[in-house]
């Protein structure tokens, strides 16, 4: 109806109107228009989603109630307000799910420990005597940025270095129980230092890890973003 009243204003002569009443009346029937397309009517029966089509269950998970293990689990500090800090939800799904993001997190905080270490090492331009392969020198990739000491490392060292982080992945997940069906997460505590610790010492310890494994993973980021985007670093100016 609205457009029908409308239609008929616009059909009147345009001679009983001034020039900038010509031109409202044709922004405003553009205006009407684009709104019927952009803005559809409201209406007041619920939207029923198609079969098959459901809100990713990520986005949904905070209200959902907390998994009773994540209660027990390392982690919680003063950082976090002495409670839980989990807005995506991680531990609301399931144990084994929550066992596998924590296992998850351990290996992506050591790997992020071992990675801001080296590359601190490689700024200082620390190195070992002696040549790689016997031509390129250790003094002379130390003396390069990271990404292209990396770059300058020979074919085979890298092999070499992949290789061996391969075997140690294989083998912290061939360990009997596997983490997932009942046993303890991958220490690399071959010295056994652990058994004798008290169960204080032990989650204390357990806890630094994880903080400096987390830290680590935003240094390491914040690295990469420094070497790559000029000006990234620090994001907020002093």
């Amino acid at each position: 109806h609205d457009f029908k009243r409308l239609f008929k204003v616009l059909q009147q002569p345009s001679k009983s109107f001034p020039p900038t009443t010509t031109m409202a009346r044709t922004i405003l029937a553009l205006a009407v228009g684009a709104s019927a397309l952009v803005a559809p009517p409201q209406s007041s029966k619920p939207v029923v989603a198609m079969k098959g089509i459901q809100t990713p269950p990520i986005l949904t998970r905070e209200t959902l109630p907390t998994l009773p293990l994540a209660e027990t689990m390392p982690g919680v500090g003063l950082e976090t307000g002495g409670r839980l800090w989990d807005p995506m939800g991680f531990a609301t799904f399931s144990d084994e799910s929550l066992i596998w993001f924590r296992a998850c997190e351990l290996k992506h905080g050591r790997v992020a420990m071992l990675a801001t270490a080296g590359w601190i090492v490689n700024g200082l331009h620390f190195s070992f005597p002696g040549t790689i392969d016997y031509e390129t020198s250790f003094a002379s990739l130390a003396a390069k940025p990271p990404l292209e000491a990396w770059a300058g490392v020979p074919l085979g060292g890298k092999l070499q270095i992949l290789g061996w982080i391969f075997c140690v992945e294989a083998a912290s997940e061939m360990q009997k129980p596997h983490y997932l069906k009942g046993g303890d997460f991958v220490t690399y505590d071959w010295a056994e230092l652990s058994k004798n610790m008290s169960p204080e010492t032990l989650r204390r310890k357990q806890e630094a890890e994880l903080k400096n494994g987390r830290l680590a993973m935003v240094g390491f980021m914040s690295f990469l973003a420094a070497n790559n985007i000029a000006g990234s670093v620090p994001m907020v100016p002093h």
